[in-house]
């Protein structure tokens, strides 16, 4: 299903933190469009293969057209896939973060400062009035990072990706966390069991009769999910780990595989293995 987020709020409340936090995990997000051009973009969005879009809408927007009418518009068009957010933070906060960034506010000119902030603050209060409401305030970028990911928990499932590959062919650089599990006992120099990989029952028994590598699966998932959860927590969708051994067949392919049996009921785990059939 299509989902669309109407992004919006003062200006230094934390809009451009939001919308990295929505490319994160998998929005195609678009800043500064105008109202007026809100339908047209809906029925390109209906016609193609991006699922979930962010529009920021705020007072650089508003100033080109009816925003408020045309959101509304597109909620009651759209039942049930568009949201608003709004992000603001008190004038003090406000006049803070403009002081210590040293950046413009976009009705400055005439006005100053504080007078284009609350300015801004009327202007918006018709879009503020439809949507929900994120007061920044008192928040971190680490802290908003984690607001917003948590109001789209339910339908974003964070994901593992685990996969395994051989020393010998390199590293991959597309990861997180590089392990190595080349000091575990190694069933290649087992005639029966060299042309096997990490997949194979027999396999598997070898390295079941090691205390040593249960004892790494115990420990790695550990960390495995104390890590995921503070991915989760930074709003991150993804987090990449990679299971080295000397050729990418045997050690590495079993861990992945009783790792996916540890992690699946808890998270999304995705498993690859690169190198198994070199």
């Amino acid at each position: 299903m299509k989902r669309v987020l109407i992004v919006s709020g003062l200006s230094g409340a934390g809009k451009s933190t939001a919308i990295k936090v929505l490319e994160d995990i998998g929005f195609f997000c678009i800043d500064n469009l105008p109202p007026v051009l809100l339908n047209d973009f809906m029925a390109l969005l209906a016609s193609s293969s991006v699922e979930k879009v962010a529009l920021v809408i705020d007072v650089r927007s508003a100033q080109l057209g009816d925003a408020v009418q045309a959101v509304n518009k597109l909620i009651e068009s759209y039942n049930g896939i568009v949201t608003v957010i709004f992000l603001e933070a008190s004038v003090e906060e406000l006049l803070r973060r403009f002081a210590t960034t040293r950046r413009r506010h976009p009705l400055e000119g005439v006005l100053n400062l504080e007078q284009a902030i609350l300015k801004e603050k009327e202007m918006l209060r018709e879009m503020r009035e439809i949507s929900i409401v994120i007061d920044t305030t008192d928040l971190d970028i680490h802290s908003l990072r984690e607001k917003i990911g948590s109001l789209l928990r339910e339908e974003e499932r964070f994901m593992i990706r685990i996969r395994s590959f051989g020393f010998k062919y390199g590293i991959p650089l597309d990861t997180d966390f590089v392990i190595d599990t080349r000091f575990l006992p190694n069933p290649f120099y087992e005639r029966e069991l060299a042309a096997l990989d990490g997949r194979n029952e027999r396999v598997r028994e070898f390295f079941k009769r090691h205390d040593v590598v249960e004892q790494f699966i115990e420990y790695t998932a550990k960390m495995i999910t104390l890590a995921a959860h503070g991915y989760v927590k930074e709003g991150r969708a993804v987090m990449t780990v990679s299971i080295g051994c000397t050729g990418g067949r045997h050690r590495s392919v079993y861990i992945v595989e009783r790792l996916f049996e540890t992690l699946k009921d808890s998270f999304v785990v995705h498993v690859e293995h690169r190198d198994v059939d070199k």
